[in-house]
């Protein structure tokens, strides 16, 4: 077979040149002819040397390796037992698995090539400016968000679920929301410190009585009757009137 023209420094490293001598030779990879393609091979690393220039150890140690697959290919096969049936082992398989490999990673880069140049081709909008679309309202000292009732709320969930009985007789109560009204405010009238914390406001941990007390704490807030107040981050919610002063949540 008559050598192949190849440009000098087109190529990544041996693999890449071995992918090139198996397409251009148009051979199968998984029935490698080794004599012909080392004898491809090494005239690639004659033309390097002829013109003086460098041959990198890779490239003599990918040669090297060729020549002892070849000699193997000449020599008889061991064999090997799978499955409990004899086959003979072939010198090829290591170098045809790390071609296929090479391929892949090959094959990949290209398609990331692409996409990068495709990515080129559009333009990014800048940001736009949302300042005139959001207010910001800063929360005085002690005031509470809606994330600070959601969590509070669910770790009145949480805790309901805690004390359920594996078995239990299921009565329905029926509290309306102005009902947990005067009972909220009722508690903290009779509290001397005209305060009372989040979780016990509510009659009981059932479903229903839950959500009506929390609708009936937020009509009081919205009414401004009390006001929602967490004097230390992450600590109990508490329920005040307004007589004792400060900001109030909405």
């Amino acid at each position: 077979m008559d050598a192949l023209t190849l440009r000098i420094g087109e190529f990544e490293g041996p693999m890449d040149l071995l992918l090139h001598l198996i397409k251009e030779m148009k051979i199968d990879i998984y029935n490698i002819p080794m004599v012909e393609l080392t004898h491809q091979y090494l005239s690639y690393i004659h033309s390097m040397q002829e013109m003086e220039l460098e041959v990198a150890s890779e490239y003599l140690l990918m040669a090297a390796t060729l020549l002892e697959i070849k000699a193997r290919m000449l020599l008889p096969k061991p064999k090997v037992e799978i499955d409990e049936v004899e086959v003979e082992e072939d010198p090829r398989d290591e170098l045809v698995e790390k071609l296929m490999e090479y391929k892949q990673f090959q094959e990949g880069a290209k398609k990331l090539e692409e996409l990068s140049f495709q990515r080129g081709m559009h333009y990014g909008k800048e940001a736009s400016d949302l300042s005139t679309l959001q207010e910001i309202i800063p929360l005085q000292e002690g005031q509470v968000t809606t994330q600070d009732l959601w969590n509070a709320l669910k770790k009145i969930a949480r805790r309901n679920l805690d004390k359920m009985p594996l078995q239990a007789n299921i009565q329905h109560e029926t509290h309306t929301v102005e009902e947990m009204m005067d009972s909220i405010l009722t508690k903290i009238q009779e509290n001397p410190q005209k305060s009372i914390r989040f979780d016990k406001c509510f009659p009981s941990f059932h479903r229903h009585a839950i959500v009506t007390t929390f609708l009936a704490m937020l009509q009081l807030v919205r009414e401004h009757k009390i006001r929602l107040v967490q004097h230390v981050p992450y600590e109990d919610i508490v329920l005040e009137t307004f007589d004792k002063g400060g900001a109030f949540s909405e």
